[in-house]
């Protein structure tokens, strides 16, 4: 009965976008016929999985197109993911095709993941589904998770997106020095940002007993740019590696095919992005597969080169064009206005007390990401009375600090575009 209302009420809110809803019940009965059939006629998982990958292919190029053909459903890039590995899946005979739609349908439509993931394997989530049990331990447990996640979105986010919209709007005038730090700024805001959603997801998921895959894993603490991907985004990495890299041939075939392989890998991975997002793939693929060759022995060296490779690709989500990226990537190097810089940037839309609450709540996010592990055992151990103080304290933190209300809009993820 409860999978029964939960599907109705991520129905319900999904709705609220339009007609994206009809195209959601459409895509979740003819996924549900569709996993039924497979096991007896096979060609339907081709039919299937080529259809939904060419549809997707056609949202990501479109963007050059003044009046695009069609309009992208919300959260089409995470339950378009998660069917098409359900059908391979099948195919592969891994595990029986769901028989009860409703089961089914909640797998697609899980309110709390289906605009910002994380993209779950089906026999997780089936798994999750039928062993739902909820606690109170769970329920605290998801609530802080929740609340930790509205900071690093309202607190952290939101005051880097003030700066880095600042910057980005003109790129002529704010260049060199103000596109450097567009790019590191960025950096934090978009993990702040994008894993603070996904706090949230897991966060509300556990408070009403489900468990999800966990998507990221301190990742600005990478030794390499391999080590990155495989703590940046998991459950993205993790479906390009099943039905995308390991299909191909791996590192099974030579170094030639192992590259070849990567880069088409990673081709997907930007297109999956977005049509402007190729050669930032394709960039990715290439540092991946160099890996680890110019790693040193100082580990916070090391952190720091990725850091700064990570930022300097991230310009490609922060200005329209490829143009403007090389342009301003190139500024860096070429325009020496430094010495207005600190000056220029403090008249950017937030105040010294803004400046000074964002610096202590990137610590706090930096010693979290550190020592998480110690943090939660610590969390685990408190009483239930200690437990509730953390989220009231959480709560009050956000409400106070947090950026919203006339003329500032928190609503949308960064990650819910792609």
């Amino acid at each position: 009965m409860i999978n029964l209302i939960l599907l109705f009420v991520g129905l319900a809110v999904y709705a609220g976008y339009g007609i994206s809803v009809l195209y959601l019940l459409t895509v979740t009965l003819l996924s549900y016929l569709a996993g039924r059939l497979i096991p007896r006629h096979r060609w339907v998982m081709w039919v299937c999985t080529v259809l939904q990958a060419l549809l997707l292919l056609l949202l990501r190029m479109q963007h050059r197109l003044q009046y695009p053909l069609l309009i992208a459903p919300i959260g089409i890039s995470y339950f378009t993911l998660q069917i098409m590995a359900y059908h391979v899946d099948l195919y592969r005979g891994k595990y029986e095709p769901e028989k009860n739609i409703l089961r089914f349908g909640l797998f697609v439509t899980w309110l709390p993941h289906i605009f910002i993931g994380p993209i779950e394997p089906y026999p997780q989530m089936r798994a999750a589904l039928e062993e739902r049990h909820i606690s109170g331990e769970d329920f605290l447990k998801g609530a802080v998770r929740s609340l930790w996640g509205l900071f690093k979105k309202l607190v952290i986010a939101a005051r880097l997106g003030v700066v880095v919209s600042a910057i980005s709007a003109d790129p002529e005038l704010f260049n060199g020095a103000y596109a450097l730090a567009a790019m590191l700024l960025y950096s934090v805001q978009l993990y702040a940002d994008f894993s603070g959603g996904i706090d949230i997801v897991l966060g509300v998921s556990r408070m009403l007993g489900i468990r999800m895959s966990e998507n990221f894993d301190a990742p600005y603490f990478s030794q390499s740019i391999p080590e990155f991907w495989r703590r940046w985004h998991m459950t993205l990495g993790n479906w390009l590696r099943e039905y995308v890299y390991i299909p191909l041939g791996g590192s099974r075939k030579g170094k030639t095919r192992k590259f070849l392989n990567t880069m088409v890998t990673f081709l997907i991975s930007g297109i999956w992005h977005g049509g402007g997002y190729i050669l930032w793939g394709l960039l990715h693929g290439i540092l991946v597969f160099i890996g680890d060759k110019f790693k040193t022995k100082s580990r916070a060296l090391n952190s720091t080169v990725t850091f700064l490779l990570v930022s300097f690709l991230w310009s490609f989500f922060i200005w329209p064009d490829t143009a403007a990226v090389l342009r301003m990537t190139g500024s860096v190097f070429t325009v020496f206005n430094y010495n207005i810089f600190f000056a220029g940037i403090s008249g950017m839309g937030l105040t010294v007390g803004d400046w000074i609450v964002l610096g202590v709540a990137c610590l706090q996010l930096w010693l979290y990401d550190w020592k998480s592990r110690s943090m939660k055992a610590r969390f685990c151990a408190f009483s239930p009375a200690a437990k509730v103080s953390v989220i009231c304290l959480l709560a009050l933190i956000v409400l106070t600090f947090g950026m919203y209300g006339i003329g500032f809009s928190a609503s949308e993820f960064i990650y819910s575009r792609f």
